[in-house]
């Protein structure tokens, strides 16, 4: 049974947003379960209040279609990337804006090629806890902890926000790449340089968020959780400023993994309808109401 993206179900051909969910994680190399992520985030969205008092819209109104989950290939992480970006392309070319729920962070590799096929050059706004710049891990190159050491090679510009782990080469990569990286530590020490961080992006935007980006004490529900992470305050700040000044041109959010704590999947739920919200307002899809 296909499930819906909170309490209201708009068809596909009226939707304006489409949320994907993609619950692979074959790449995962600690706690397992991500691909219970997009499910967890759809059935949590029912609790959601349809109007965001902070932003005085409801994100609904733009029209949120839930589609099927993308189908995966057990065994074969190529054929399985293959198929997301299949879906992504069948969702773009259809004129859609898509949101997709992972699973783990492999699945940004396919997804942001989809969206450069159909959507042309971007920039990509990383934040994540891991800089996932590895060539490969335990001896893939398709990997949670490799996607953007492939976008980098692809020429993607990049910026990563609120990492805490990363190891020498990648950093060395990182800085011979001209990645503008803007640690957690950073962030907790100085504030987070808004300013900075929009100077760095281009002005079309692709935004992929790492669940645990968060701090473990308000999401635990992560394959990897580490401690020094951003507060949700900060996420949010971060995406309406992200919003307010440039053209996002799609979303992921990935690596919740579900594990009896639902304010998680509540939290999950809630950033993924505010950042529709800002969507729908960036694109004039909605007004805000005043109070």
């Amino acid at each position: 049974m296909r499930l819906y993206f909170g309490e209201r179900d708009t068809p596909y051909e009226e939707a304006r947003v489409v949320v994907l969910p993609v619950p692979y994680d074959l790449s995962l190399s600690f706690l397992p379960g991500a691909r219970r992520g997009p499910e967890a985030i759809l059935l949590a969205s029912r609790e959601l209040e349809p109007f965001l008092l902070e932003l005085e819209v409801a994100p609904e109104e733009v029209g949120i279609y839930a589609a099927e989950p993308v189908p995966w290939v057990a065994g074969s992480a190529e054929e399985s990337h293959a198929l997301i970006r299949e879906a992504a392309l069948t969702h773009l070319r259809a004129g859609k804006f898509l949101v997709a729920l992972g699973g783990d962070h492999s699945i940004t590799h396919p997804l942001v090629q989809a969206h450069r096929e159909v959507l042309g050059a971007f920039s990509l706004l990383h934040i994540d806890a891991h800089a996932d710049l590895y060539p490969e891990w335990q001896g893939s190159v398709y990997s949670h902890a490799s996607p953007f050491y492939r976008l980098l090679g692809e020429g993607f510009p990049l910026v990563q926000v609120g990492i805490r782990a990363m190891d020498q080469d990648s950093l060395a990569l990182a800085r011979a790449k001209g990645v503008a990286l803007f640690p957690a530590h950073r962030l907790h020490r100085e504030g987070l340089p808004l300013r900075e961080i929009l100077e760095a992006l281009g002005e079309r935007v692709y935004i992929s968020l790492d669940f645990d980006a968060l701090d473990p004490s308000v999401m635990p529900s992560v394959g990897t959780p580490l401690p020094g992470g951003l507060s949700y305050r900060q996420v949010v700040d971060l995406l309406e400023a992200v919003f307010r000044e440039k053209e996002v041109v799609g979303m992921d959010f990935v690596e919740l993994s579900p594990n009896g704590q639902f304010h998680a999947e509540m939290t999950a739920a809630q950033l993924v309808y505010h950042a529709i919200g800002l969507k729908g307002l960036q694109a004039g899809w909605l007004e805000a109401r005043g109070l």
